[in-house]
């Protein structure tokens, strides 16, 4: 440490060592913060007595031999008695001037301090200079009896200044540095030197055993650090208390009772011993604090196995924000306990705290709650998450009711009796025209809280076999927004979210969401669930085309079990379409067989869930079993989603004229349930079957727009693109002539394109005219296209 603004206090020390020298005693008393320099002003005056002829001697106070007597007196003249030193000292000060410096004099021992006092006295005629430095905070008889004697004079050690500080470490620092250091110079050069630590251990070391101790109760109470909180929690008198905070208050480190500089409470709290938590967890719990700052203090501690400790361990848990800090809460806890049943909820707690973020680290808990009734849902539910079944079974109950109604939903193989009438499973077992709007009356009410999402995962996926794709959307994105701090809800609602773009044909966001979906859990973590998500990025990928995507993703191995789930048939479909566009049609139609074989097992052929007999059918077209595949999709026709896809698939095994009849109805089914998807299928496959050159054309076209917009690259693939390009073709249209071709190409009317543009009629049959004459054609089913912008990607 290099001196700098100690100008004023060097000419006060060069002064007394000229009086020295013409043979008048002096003796300087050299005050200042822990850290302001005293020890290196010291040394210099060290340095200056040897340039002038002068003998240095020096003795240092310490912590540690504070109750050795005469240690630092003994360090002047080891093994004399005080006239024998008073003595030797003026013999060496009659011949060559003496210095004598003790450095931290505050820390000698009583009998050195008496002994220093008598030394003063008796050399005040001799060459001597007396040089005493000690911390300026500290006050002691012996410094009131020294600056009582009239060759004492005090030399104080301020604060580094600015410019001081850039005369250091360069002006561009200089301003944060005094700012953040308060001028100390220790700390101006930690902070300059990124070493803060060492320094902060540093000043607390010199400071001494109470101002540590201090420190370290400061740390550990944190906001709650008064005296009285301070002197209760490590015995130490307020007073001395008080003292040891003005001592660390001058020196930079503290503001009051809180710590100045960021990074000092960690490093203080390195060296806390643990039990100094636990102390002031109760001392917290004794004055009524809440139970989040008292689990704090006790998750540093050792285990208190106090119940007042476990109390406020699992209350803190209940109500805290991050799951990371629940968890430390809820282990502590159970390792506080001996109470059998106490251990049992706390492990039911962490069970199902700990699968929201990691449910293969979960699984650990689930064998403690086996004889925990309350916990039965909970247990079997992860026990078939994770694909163990056996146990599972060994804990169902027929008159468990929650736990059936679950199945039925879930694992429907292993339900032993179908609920009823709940509006979460009555869609999979009957066609039931209100399921959709009960599971909607649901979701109104549904709160995500500690338990499993469970339900609100089922009343999605009813709309969704309901075809009420928007709004199944709408609640998704809700249950989303809530379930942000746990990962696994997440990742369940985005998997779901990812089906309901799938439907709608949004393959982009379907791939995205599933690629989310596993991002947020690994493969392993979804367990048997990983069959649905892995679902929609199969589906995903090979309608949009991405085939070796879609292969890699069929490759993966997935559980056994997890056919037997809500999402195996799914994982079937998939699967078996895969094949289909892969030229496999016997590999596809062993997939769709068995996922009708599953879901007629279950009693839940519901053509919603997935359109397993269009896939079937198709299979088998290709094939060239015709009679077959027409008998299989005449046997659910229903209504929908459903329908349409079925009247899509039959039309191409039915006569020309039909076929464009079923064709044009599975449109405007596929188009009224929100399926772009579906609809771009059909209104391509409808392109192919008409036989008008101008209408075909004009098909083609709205089902190039729509297969475009859902990413659906195969599709665009058939479909013939136009001869003219936009660019040539529309460069002579006005902006609104573009704006009435681009709504007449799609296929709307006059008074249509009227309404849409707060028009009237006759406007845009003078606008079409002019487009008709431009462009030099004679029909809008001439229209190019291109004059319809393309969406974004």
């Amino acid at each position: 440490m290099r001196l700098v603004d100690r100008e004023f206090q060097l000419t006060q020390l060069d002064r007394m060592l000229g009086d020295v020298l013409l043979g008048r005693g002096r003796v300087a008393l050299v005050s200042g913060a822990l850290g302001s320099g005293k020890t290196v002003l010291l040394h210099e005056l060290a340095d200056r007595a040897a340039h002038v002829g002068a003998n240095f001697v020096s003795a240092a106070g310490s912590w540690a031999e504070r109750g050795l007597r005469f240690g630092v007196l003994g360090q002047i003249v080891p093994g004399a008695d005080l006239l024998a030193v008073s003595f030797a000292l003026r013999q060496l000060a009659g011949r060559t001037p003496l210095v004598i410096g003790v450095d931290d004099v505050d820390l000698a021992d009583q009998p050195s301090l008496t002994g220093l006092l008598s030394l003063v006295r008796r050399l005040q005629s001799a060459r001597v200079l007396f040089l005493f430095t000690e911390c300026a905070q500290v006050r002691s008889t012996f410094r009131a009896e020294l600056l009582r004697l009239p060759r004492c004079a005090p030399v104080i050690l301020e604060p580094l200044t600015e410019p001081g500080v850039a005369a250091l470490h360069g002006t561009s620092r200089a301003r944060r540095l005094h700012a953040l250091s308060r001028g100390n110079p220790l700390l101006v050069d930690a902070l300059a030197a990124a070493d803060l630590p060492r320094a902060v251990v540093r000043c607390l070391h010199r400071a001494g055993p109470t101002a540590r101790h201090t420190a370290q109760a400061i740390a550990v109470l944190g906001e709650f650090a008064t005296p009285i909180a301070i002197s209760a929690l490590t015995g130490i008198g307020r007073h001395a208390v008080v003292q040891a905070l003005r001592v660390l208050t001058a020196s930079g480190l503290l503001d009051g009772c809180a710590f100045r500089l960021p990074g000092t409470r960690d490093t203080v709290l390195d060296d806390v011993p643990p039990v100094l938590h636990t102390r002031a967890a109760r001392l917290l719990h004794d004055q009524g604090e809440s139970a989040e700052a008292i689990a704090c203090r006790l998750l540093d501690g050792p285990p208190l196995r106090q119940p007042w400790a476990v109390a406020a361990l699992r209350t803190a848990a209940s109500r805290a924000q991050r799951t990371a800090f629940a968890l430390r809460c809820l282990e502590h806890a159970l390792k506080s306990t001996v109470d059998a049943s106490e251990q049992a909820a706390i492990s039911f707690d962490l069970a199902q705290l700990e699968f929201r973020s990691n449910p293969p680290a979960a699984a650990r808990h689930l064998t403690a709650l086996t004889g925990h009734r309350e916990a039965r849902l909970l247990l079997v539910s992860q026990l078939l998450w994770h694909g163990r079944v056996a146990e599972a079974r060994d804990l169902l109950q027929d008159n468990d009711s929650e736990v059936q109604s679950w199945l039925a939903s879930a694992h429907p193989s292993l339900a032993r009796w179908r609920p009823a009438d709940s509006p979460l499973t009555s869609l999979l077992y009957r066609d039931d025209s209100s399921a959709a709007d009960r599971a909607e009356g649901f979701l109104r009410g549904v709160r995500l809280t500690g338990d499993l999402p469970w339900a609100a995962v089922f009343a999605l996926l009813t709309l969704v076999y309901s075809d009420r794709l928007s709004a199944a959307a709408s609640w998704c994105d809700r249950l989303l927004e809530q379930a942000a701090d746990h990962v696994t809800w997440q990742a369940m609602f985005t998997s779901v979210r990812a089906e309901i773009a799938l439907r709608q044909g949004d393959l982009r966001a379907c791939i995205r969401l599933a690629g989310v979906a596993f991002r947020l859990l690994s493969p392993h973590a979804w367990g048997t669930a990983v069959v649905g998500p892995l679902s929609c990025l199969i589906l995903g990928c090979t309608r949009a085309g991405r085939l070796d995507e879609a292969a890699e993703h069929v490759a993966r191995p997935v559980p056994e079990v997890a056919f037997q789930t809500r999402f195996g048939p799914h994982y079937l479909y998939a699967c078996g379409e895969y094949h289909l566009a892969a030229s496999r049609p016997d590999a596809a139609l062993a997939d769709f067989v068995t996922c009708g074989d599953l879901m007629a097992s279950w009693g839940q052929d519901h053509p919603g869930v997935v359109p397993w007999r269009v896939g079937a059918a198709e299979a088998l077209l290709r094939q060239g079993r015709t009679g077959r595949a027409r008998r299989l999709l005449s046997e659910r026709l229903t209504t929908g989603r459903a329908r349409g896809h079925a009247l899509r698939v039959l039309a191409s095994a039915s006569e020309p004229g039909a076929r464009t009849r079923m064709l044009t109805e599975a449109a405007g089914l596929l188009d009224d349930c929100g399926d772009r998807y579906g609809l771009a299928q059909a209104l391509t496959d409808l392109s192919e079957a008409l036989s008008h050159r101008g209408r075909a054309r004009m098909t083609a076209r709205r089902a190039r727009l729509i297969a475009d917009e859902c990413g659906a690259e195969p599709l665009c693939d058939r479909l013939v693109p136009d001869d003219l390009p936009a660019s040539e073709s529309l460069s002579g249209l006005t902006g609104a002539e573009r704006r009435v071709a681009a709504l007449a190409a799609a296929g709307h009317t006059n008074r249509e394109i009227a309404r849409k543009l707060f028009v009237t009629t006759s406007t845009v049959e003078q606008h079409l005219t002019r487009v008709y004459r431009k462009l030099a054609i004679s029909y809008r089913e001439e229209i190019p296209a291109g004059s319809r912008p393309r969406p974004r990607r």
